[in-house]
């Protein structure tokens, strides 16, 4: 049977209120500050006594009250330590364990039910009643090793000196010939030791996300964020608890609790944050939030719900108010074309039977893709999300982490620099358990790639993995990606005669032994259904493997170009580019209206809107000519040119942004040297609107042989570097790397600064991409195509392997024109 209240090491009672919601009371607990301090100095006074004394180790130290000002309260104004020579002997082996023991010791100050025994009056009892008596921690219990078998003796001594002061006498006894007489002392023993992880530096951890939240407060914010980073104090700590291994830990308050702190001395709030981490340090506490359970803490001037999300790795703090969790639902909501058709409001189809692979980015709009496919009834959904820069918002992460794992699994990649700053991607930690997948991680690792290199490796490698296991057992699964990652590989290695050991060996794959000989065209026609594209880089991809034959090994369709999406979603993107542009000039106190602009792929879908609004919007008066390049020129001149190699060098050096919509690497090494070298700007910015890093593929491996060059130089010009990140400046976002090269021209030194917004990837999706209004009925055809595909494979009516678009062969539901 559960017990309805839970006895804790801190004193008052964890008590159930309901199913899942358990409540404590530590309003009236008494805060101390400095005790690992006070371990710590201890600890470093017995180092030196050991070194400098040849007997046993005696002495008596001042409590500091700027440290410890809690027990100089209680009259308690020093501490002395007795310890019979022998008893530390080794002690540079188990130093850091006494020192542990010490903040143990010193920690029951903490806790009510056992501090009001050594020191009564002060925890509201009657000294003449209750006696101070001793408390005794037997330290050696559970200790198989000859060091660290001792026992601490805590007592609390009147002064000889001031009448109503005291000392604290801490002696360490040996076990195997202990000179205590324990009889004749009056002491209780202390023996739930393993019921409280104490956590080091508590009281500055404490401070420091104290200071931060009324910082955020400071700012109207509601919310804060504390990222797992390397040698992070708190995460550290909190590892050795029940909690176990955390990846963030997430603050939330509503507005009382914000006017509170704003209108409270710092220090005054100071002891509500302490109190969390002493809440934390109780074994059955952390194992109750661990087991899926929210504790309720009542602090005082306010109270606190504590709860674990994402698989255990995220903390939950939400002040006065439980935060507030939202489903995919909630999203799918604001679609409402797309909601029409997950509720089968005109239509009669569903994916029952048929798994789905998706390949596409992390937004709110695929969230609500993925509720549609769900109440469609997909059968399972693997995800490999395309991620480039800025952040993932933490209720994106909540919502995708509570799909149950049974049908539901996602992966993606993180950004990471090396040590000479070269960026590349790796498995991100965040999304689903990738613990089966480390051996491809450590691969991913050592490579290095790039974005597209890294996607298109990790969608590979998880969708064959997923061809494996239902090449077992029989179902069939359909393919959805936004940028021809996967499905102009497959075919291509098809067109190869590759065999599936042969694909799945280039991609990292373990594949079994009984189909590894086999063809894979045979292997993918017996799996696959075929494959949905969104977009025109992967839809050009496929066009090219295709041939002029359009043949492919399976039915391709793709809403690329649409009459919906190239025309009303490139307005909407064109607009999103310039917006992530501004918000990252503005971060560095520039403007765009001021920069001289080149436009690769100006007369493209996308390229032609943002022509249309720079010149006729974003610019000033005296500014509103920018310069062209797009395959589609016939003559150039004017600031229209068909090809790169017609700018003239002087117009090229007058520009300080470039903006590419291309999806092709049309600057290439030598022109970027020449910019950096004899540009008339001091700050240059290069901005993405295309897919993927395609678009500045060799200014970033060019910058990546700088970064690992010992004397990098251009030319034979030495160059020194300066490497950095773009910042935000109120939010603190990351928005892409710059970089300075110094050298000497005309024996001047010169320095240019060149600004590789988000890193080269599609700027937008630094923010908010394209707003939900406007991607509604572009996901909403996405998925009314797969849905047509998923009824005509049912219906044995898949028209023979080739491309297929809608709004030229096909309609939204796949059926032909």
């Amino acid at each position: 049977m559960i017990p309805s209240e839970i006895a804790t090491s801190i004193g008052p009672t964890l008590i159930k209120k309901e199913s899942h919601l358990w409540e404590i009371d530590l309003s009236n607990l008494r805060i101390f500050f400095g005790l690992s301090i006070l371990s710590r100095s201890l600890s470093e006074e017995i180092t030196n006594n050991l070194h400098s004394l040849p007997g046993d180790i005696s002495f008596i130290q001042k409590i500091n009250p700027n440290i410890n000002h809690e027990l100089i309260d209680m009259h308690i104004s020093y501490v002395q330590v007795h310890a019979r020579s022998g008893i530390l002997n080794d002690w540079l082996l188990f130093r850091d364990q006494f020192e542990e023991d010490l903040r143990s010791v010193f920690g029951t100050f903490q806790r009510q039910s056992i501090a009001k025994k050594l020191h009564p009056e002060f925890y509201g009892e009657d000294p003449k009643l209750n006696p101070s008596i001793a408390l005794l921690f037997p330290f050696y219990k559970n200790r198989s090793d000859a060091d660290g078998r001792y026992q601490i003796l805590m007592e609390r001594v009147t002064s000889q000196i001031n009448v109503g002061d005291f000392f604290i006498r801490i002696t360490v006894d040996a076990i195997d010939s202990s000179v205590l007489n324990l009889g004749g002392i009056k002491h209780e023993v202390v023996d739930d030791i393993g019921k409280r992880t104490y956590i080091a530096g508590a009281s500055k951890i404490s401070e420091s996300l104290n200071n931060s939240i009324i910082g955020a407060a400071q700012k109207g914010e509601t919310f804060f964020e504390e990222e797992n980073r390397h040698f992070s104090k708190v995460f550290e700590q909190l590892e050795k608890t029940p909690i176990g291994r955390l990846t963030h830990i997430h603050f939330y308050w509503e507005d009382s609790f914000r006017t509170m702190i704003l209108a409270t001395d710092p220090q005054n709030t100071l002891p509500l944050m302490k109190k969390l981490f002493l809440l934390l340090e109780d074994a059955d506490i952390s194992q109750t939030i661990k087991e899926g359970h929210t504790v309720l803490a009542k602090l005082g001037r306010a109270q606190v719900y504590v709860e674990l999300s994402r698989l255990d790795r995220v903390l939950n703090f939400s002040f006065n108010r439980k935060r507030t969790q939202i489903d995919s639902s909630f999203y799918l909501k604001r679609m409402p074309i797309l909601e029409a058709i997950a509720d089968k409001k005109e239509h009669s189809h569903n994916f029952e039977n048929t798994h789905i692979f998706l390949i596409h980015h992390i937004t709110s709009e695929i969230i609500s893709m993925i509720e549609t496919l769900r109440r469609l009834e997909i059968k399972s959904l693997d995800v490999a999300f395309v991620k480039y820069g800025g952040n993932i918002p933490p209720v994106y992460l909540d919502i995708l982490l509570d799909i149950p794992t049974e049908s539901f699994f996602m992966a993606g990649l993180e950004f990471k620099l090396t040590k000479n700053n070269r960026p590349y991607y790796g498995l991100s930690p965040l999304y689903s358990d990738s613990s089966p997948h480390r051996k491809f991680a450590a691969k991913l690792e050592e490579a290095k790639f790039g974005f597209f290199d890294a996607m298109k490796y990790l969608a590979t490698y998880l969708f064959l993995n997923k061809l494996f296991k239902l090449r077992k057992t029989g179902e069939k699964i359909l393919l959805v990606e936004d940028g021809g990652y996967v499905a102009p590989i497959i075919n291509q290695r098809c067109k190869e005669n590759k065999t599936i050991g042969e694909i799945a060996s280039e991609f990292w794959v373990d594949c079994p032994p009984e189909f590894s000989s086999e063809g894979l065209s045979s292997f993918i026609s017996q799996t696959v259904i075929g494959t949905v594209e969104h977009t025109r880089n992967g839809y050009d991809r496929l066009k090219k493997t295709a041939g002029v034959e359009n043949l492919l090994t399976l039915p391709a369709f793709t809403i690329a170009v649409s009459n919906e999406k190239t025309k009303e979603e490139s307005k909407e993107v064109a607009f999103s580019i310039l917006n992530a542009i501004e918000n990252s000039l503005h971060g560095l106190g520039k403007v765009l209206s001021k920069r001289k602009i080149l436009l690769l792929g100006s007369l493209g879908n996308i390229g032609g809107f943002l022509n249309t609004y720079l010149v006729d919007g974003r610019l000033h008066e005296s500014n509103r000519v920018i310069s062209q390049v797009d395959l589609k020129f016939v003559n150039n001149g004017n600031r229209q040119y068909s090809d790169f190699s017609h700018l003239p060098s002087e117009e090229f050096l007058g520009i300080d942004l470039i903006i590419g919509v291309t999806g092709e690497s049309v600057l290439k090494q030598k022109d970027w040297e020449n910019w950096i070298l004899n540009s008339e700007n001091p700050n240059l910015y290069v901005a993405s609107g295309s897919t993927k890093t395609a678009e500045f593929t060799d200014l970033i491996e060019w910058l990546n042989d700088l970064y690992q060059s010992s004397t990098p130089a251009i030319g034979n010009i030495p160059i020194r570097l300066v490497i950095d990140r773009i910042i935000d400046p109120q939010t603190g976002m990351d928005l892409g790397g710059k970089v300075s090269f110094l050298f000497e021209s005309k024996k001047q030194a010169v320095e240019k600064t060149l600004f590789l917004l988000s890193d080269g990837s599609p700027i937008n999706f630094l923010f908010y991409g394209v707003p939900t209004e406007s991607m509604d009925p572009i996901i909403t055809q996405l998925t009314t195509v797969a849905l047509g595909m998923v009824s005509l494979y049912k219906t044995n009516s898949l028209p023979k392997p080739a491309l297929y678009a809608v709004d030229h062969q096909i309609d939204k539901w796949g059926n032909p024109l």
